[in-house]
Parts: C-alpha cells; sequence; structure tokens
C-alpha cells in the first residue's frame, strides 16, 4: 500500500462506534477503486464511480426486471479485485441479482457494500409473474433468494441498531456483517429547504405514508381542541384517517411538506411496529432540523435519533394514552417547545447531515476494501 492507512479505524471498531469515521486525521486508501448503482457528488473527499445503465439495458425500461438484472451484470462486471461495490438497497431488484450473481461459483467474486436494505419489501405476498402468468413466486422462495443474496455482501448498513438486530435474526446473518449508520436528514442538504422564516402555527404536524399509525394519532388528540395537520400524499392513506373537527387531512408534496413541518409547533410520527424496517428516519431528522421536537411513536429507530426529553419523545407504537399526554405536556408549555427546538436543530447539524452520511459510508467502504487487500496479501505471502 503506498499509504499509511494504520490509524484508520478497523471494521470491529466502527462497529461498535460510528463516529470514529469522522476522524479528521482519517487517511484514504490507495489502489480502491468505488463503483455504485447510483450517483454520489463530485464534491466527496472520496470519488465514486456512477455505473449508469448502458443503452441496451435502458431498452427494457419498460420491464423492470430484466433492466435491474442487466444493470446488475453490469456493474458487477465493472468491478476487478481492487473495486468495492456500493449498492443502495431502495433500488429493491439489482441488489437481489448482484448479490445472486456474488453467488454464483463460475465468477470471481466481487466485494459488495449494501446499504439501506429493502428486503422485506421484496417478500409481500405470493403473486404470480406477469410475463410467466402460470407461475407462483412463492414468498418461502423469495426468502431463500433474499438471504443467499444477503449472504454474499461484505458488509450492510443498517439505519437503526434494532434493524441490524431485526435483519442478523430473521436471515441468520453474522451481526458483524451489519453496520448500524444514522441516517440523515435531507432538507439540510438543499438551498430551498435551509430553513424556513415563517411565522410558527398554532398546530401539530404529522407527515408520510410509509407504516403511519394515524388511528394512534388521531385517537391521542380526541376530544382536545388542539388543531392536527396530517399530510399523506398516497390516497389509500388519507382514507384510513378518521374525521375530526380539529384534524385537517391533505396531501403535501415537498416543499409544501418542509413549510407545515417548519411552521407547526412540533411534529408528530405515529409508526406501525411491523416487519424488520423501520420508518421515518429522515421525517425525524428533517423536522428537527427545523428546530421542532418530535414526538415519535417508535419501536424500531426512533430512539437512535432523539434525544429523550432534550430534542423530543420516543413512545411505544400504538401508545395513543402516552402519546396525548406528551402532545398535551408539550402544548402547554411553548417555552419548552421553544428550548427543544434548538437543541434539535443543532443535534441533527452535529449528527445528521446528508454530508456526514455521505462521508461515513464511503469511509467505511474504503476501510472494508482496504481490510480484504490486507487479508489477501497476507494469505499471498
Amino acid at each position: 500500500m503506498n499509504n499509511d492507512t494504520s490509524n484508520n479505524p478497523t471494521l470491529k471498531q466502527v462497529h461498535e462506534n460510528y463516529h470514529l469515521l469522522e476522524s479528521a486525521d482519517f487517511v484514504i486508501p490507495n489502489n480502491i477503486r468505488l463503483i455504485s448503482n447510483v450517483r454520489f457528488s463530485e464534491k466527496n473527499e472520496i470519488s465514486v464511480r456512477y455505473i449508469a445503465p448502458n443503452f441496451f439495458i435502458r431498452l427494457f425500461r419498460r420491464l423492470p426486471l430484466f433492466f435491474s438484472f442487466f444493470h446488475a451484470l453490469q456493474i458487477f462486471f465493472s468491478a476487478d479485485s481492487q473495486t468495492i461495490i456500493l449498492i443502495d438497497g431502495s433500488d429493491k431488484a439489482v441488489w437481489l441479482f448482484t448479490g445472486c450473481l456474488n453467488r454464483i461459483f463460475f465468477f470471481r467474486k466481487r466485494t459488495l457494500f449494501l446499504w439501506d436494505i429493502f428486503v422485506e419489501y421484496i417478500l409481500g405476498t405470493e403473486k404470480k409473474i406477469k410475463i410467466f402468468p402460470f407461475l407462483k413466486f412463492k414468498t418461502k422462495w423469495k426468502e431463500y433468494l433474499a438471504r443467499n443474496a444477503l449472504l454474499s455482501y461484505d458488509l450492510l448498513v443498517q439505519w437503526s441498531k434494532k434493524q441490524v438486530s431485526s435483519h442478523a435474526d430473521y436471515y441468520r446473518l453474522p451481526e458483524e456483517k451489519l453496520f448500524f449508520l444514522p441516517f440523515k436528514s435531507n432538507h439540510s442538504n438543499s438551498s430551498k429547504l435551509r430553513q424556513y422564516d415563517l411565522h410558527v402555527g398554532k398546530f401539530v404536524f404529522s407527515g408520510g405514508n410509509g407504516k403511519r399509525d394515524y388511528k394512534c394519532l388521531v385517537d391521542a388528540v380526541k376530544g382536545t381542541d388542539i388543531p392536527v395537520i396530517i399530510s399523506a400524499t398516497d390516497p389509500d392513506v388519507r382514507k384510513t384517517i378518521e374525521y375530526l373537527p380539529n384534524v385537517i387531512v391533505l396531501g403535501a408534496p415537498e416543499p409544501a411538506f418542509a413549510q407545515l413541518q417548519a411552521a407547526s409547533q412540533f411534529v408528530v410520527i405515529p409508526m406501525i411496529h411491523s416487519g424488520l424496517k423501520g420508518g421515518g428516519e429522515t421525517n425525524v431528522c428533517n423536522a428537527m432540523w427545523h428546530s421542532k421536537p418530535v414526538i415519535a411513536c417508535c419501536n424500531m429507530a426512533a430512539e437512535d435519533y432523539i434525544i429523550e426529553g432534550e430534542t423530543g419523545f420516543v413512545i411505544p407504537s400504538g401508545d395513543s394514552e402516552l402519546l396525548r399526554r406528551r402532545i398535551l405536556e408539550l402544548w402547554n408549555d411553548p417555552e419548552r417547545v421553544a428550548e427543544m427546538g434548538k437543541k434539535a436543530h443543532a443535534h441533527v447539524k452535529k449528527n445528521f447531515t446528508h454530508d456526514l452520511l455521505t462521508l461515513r459510508l464511503l469511509r467505511l467502504a474504503m476501510i472494508l476494501g482496504d481490510e480484504k487487500n490486507s487479508r489477501n496479501s497476507t494469505q499471498g505471502d
């Protein structure tokens, strides 16, 4: 190796404390390339080559499975022994195909790094395949494929400690391969969504579509005179919300969603506890970025983002009685809300920005490549 990385943290150390990735003394290893299925900013200290689907692959845009398979092949064959393949798991089929390709014995194995594992969303119910209507792809087959794909990854990143445990347990994965890195506020990275200079309104805000338990929130504010605005852009989600005189339900896309967050007294994020993943991490971080305390009904992720009693409260999913008490507690104490909001913004700025997330991810990938090279070199000797 052409540079001394001996003072960099090890994977084992980062597994225990991700803040070690932020060291000003971090040395970027030589001879390691990063490629990805998504585009990273060129301003990062570590460059990542985006593997854009070529002309042939783009012909299959109307056939998502074929498009993803060929894109995974293209990414796979763009790598060599010095390359780390970074895969964004929100591209559900690409991470699955890439992992499965790495299990095929006649291919040379690649070094794979997966973040944001959306495995539970590919399981779902047993459905027929459109192009082969006589076949039904059973859930147990999906689970088998998913586990084999996950096993072929060298490192997997999730957005909460409990998500790490849930995936390790369900898919019988070595827990040392799964890392917790916190997610980000995406409003903090947009010049249009920095912080709105708006008059704070007399209302509580809640929003989002995925795994939201709006029944819990509605039950909590029923019989009060506290105005609540709920934004859900999915019409099917809006239909499930009970009408109350003090609850307004609408579908506000960005930037209106951020404006409502910024203008509210505080934000409530009620999550259903289900599956392997949590949700709402970005929503929590965005609300705190706008100097809003957050009350989160969440059993999976919120405790890794909210400082209890200082930047908000975390309560068990579905506990409408405790949620009601916390809402009334903040609603009747505007001075405390303002103080908690200041701490919330400082907390996000210090820990949960887009730039910090990218720095942690790319440095972690570099440490993975460096350690793998060192092991290969030792075995070669």
